[in-house]
């Protein structure tokens, strides 16, 4: 193959490249896609993300629940008209057809103190569960974001790395063609180095697909229907801060894990509902219900007149007893207090829901456990992990540099004819591996501060990354 044809299948091959990378990539360089910054980035997957809005909407009706338990101390207050009618052959009875009545003022109060305040625990515990479930969700959709947002920044470095990469084949193939035209490498090291651009122009191949892939993930996250969006990749240029020294950071944040962490906060008051819940069911027969009623009304009497049997004007006046037709204020107070004591029974309802919140609270208690345990775990391997990613961060940039100037003893060197081919293309495995392994290790750093921001609860980076003080 000579010059002019390497040249031009090296330019359809760079034109097959552009048009299918720039469907998902030309927007960071073109108009149509956005390029979006990280914090930018998890605003918008929060506002958009129907999980995080449904436990916002039902941590609001948790708070409702906790008004509603304090509305069973509000009396109901009403007003009531009525008309009874009634007979009777004989007795008292007999004495009224009925009566009308108006009740002006109306009060019914009834309330178990058990039942009250247990229930307002438990309700305010299942706001506080709400509102870390939120948070939960808050968390997990932040972690993904962050991700996703380095998913598609390593994906777009590699695919930048291979690029390069195959620039450089292609420079070494034209150089392994022209000295092969002159008899001063063998026809191994011209197949050597086509074989090696082949290979990585599969390799970029994948690395396109992946790219593609992770964009559109990232911009589903962030709620999008289509690919709208890119990451800024201006973050990769911060200056990273370092890593903590010294022993017991570790158990540093599992401390404050044990505190923030939304899943265990929620577990503490799933075990705190069901011990209210628990005692919700034994106020019915630890607790009499205290009722107090009571009205005031007008109210019309319908007497029937009753022959006794007397002489015509010595009838007796019976009034006090079936009243008259008039409208006369009426008015009541009722005070009660009410216990139960068939829930004593165990075969009552009341006793089988007491023993079941009972076995509730002891699995709750069990998850808690569980859970700790494995916060424990995340939280140290994730921790090793970021330490392992900020040093190697700091090794492979040294490396990169010694990788680039051996790259270019090795080049000049084959040139001169003092190495072979397969020893250049050595150097450029090395320049390659140095580079994705930095590549690797800045999207290890932040995911894995992301990972350990979500095992802890806490949004403060520094935190993490600074010595305990």
């Amino acid at each position: 193959m000579n010059r002019a044809a390497l040249f031009l299948k090296y330019n359809i091959l760079s034109l097959f490249v552009v048009f299918s990378f720039s469907g998902i990539a030309s927007a960071a360089e073109g108009s149509s896609l956005q390029a979006i910054e990280l914090e930018k980035a998890v605003q918008t997957a929060l506002a958009n993300n129907q999980d995080y809005k449904l436990a916002v909407m039902r941590e609001k009706e948790a708070g409702e629940k906790v008004d509603e338990a304090w509305g069973q101390l509000m009396p109901v207050l009403e007003s009531e008209a009525s008309a009874t009618r009634q007979h009777a052959e004989n007795g008292f009875m007999s004495l009224s057809d009925g009566q009308n009545e108006i009740r002006f003022v109306q009060l019914k109060f009834g309330l178990n103190p058990g039942i009250f305040y247990n229930s307002l625990r438990a309700s305010k515990e299942a706001r506080k569960a709400a509102v870390e479930e939120s948070r939960r969700i808050r968390s997990s959709v932040e972690y993904s974001v962050i991700k996703g947002f380095f998913d598609v920044l390593l994906a777009g470095e590699i695919v930048r790395l291979q690029e390069e990469s195959i620039g450089l084949l292609n420079t070494n193939l034209l150089d392994v063609q022209n000295m092969y035209r002159t008899g001063a490498v063998p026809k191994f090291e011209l197949l050597q180095a086509q074989v090696e651009l082949h290979k990585r122009e599969t390799m970029l191949l994948d690395a396109k697909t992946n790219y593609s892939v992770a964009l559109d993930t990232f911009n589903y996250l962030l709620g999008k229907d289509r690919i709208e969006c890119v990451p800024d990749g201006g973050i990769l240029n911060k200056d990273f801060q370092s890593a903590p020294a010294g022993d017991g950071k570790t158990d540093y944040l599992l401390t404050l894990a044990l505190k923030n962490r939304p899943e265990l906060i929620q577990l503490e008051a799933k075990r705190n509902i069901s011990r209210y819940s628990k005692n919700i069911q034994s106020s019915y027969y630890l607790w009499p219900v205290i009722s107090i009623g009571g009205y005031y009304g007008k109210t019309q009497y319908l007497p029937n007149s009753v022959d006794i049997g007397a002489p015509a004007g010595m009838g007796i006046d019976l009034s006090g007893i079936s009243g008259t037709d008039e409208w006369q204020d009426t008015w009541q107070v009722r005070v009660a207090a009410t216990y139960r004591w068939g829930a004593i029974i165990p075969a009552d309802q009341t006793r089988a829901a007491e023993r079941e919140e009972k076995l509730k609270l002891l699995e709750a208690e069990e998850e808690l456990l569980q859970l700790k345990r494995l916060i424990g775990i995340s939280i140290r391997s994730n921790y090793s992990r970021f330490i392992t990613s900020f040093l190697t961060m700091k090794n492979q940039k040294e490396n990169i540099a010694a990788a680039e100037e051996g790259m270019r003893i090795a080049r000049e060197s084959y040139r001169a004819g003092i190495i072979k081919n397969s020893e250049l293309l050595s150097a450029e495995l090395s320049l390659t591996n140095a580079r994705t392994s930095y590549i690797n290790a800045v999207y290890g750093h932040y995911v894995s501060l992301a990972e350990l921001k979500k095992d802890t609860g806490i949004d403060d980076d520094k935190i993490i990354t600074e010595d305990i003080k």
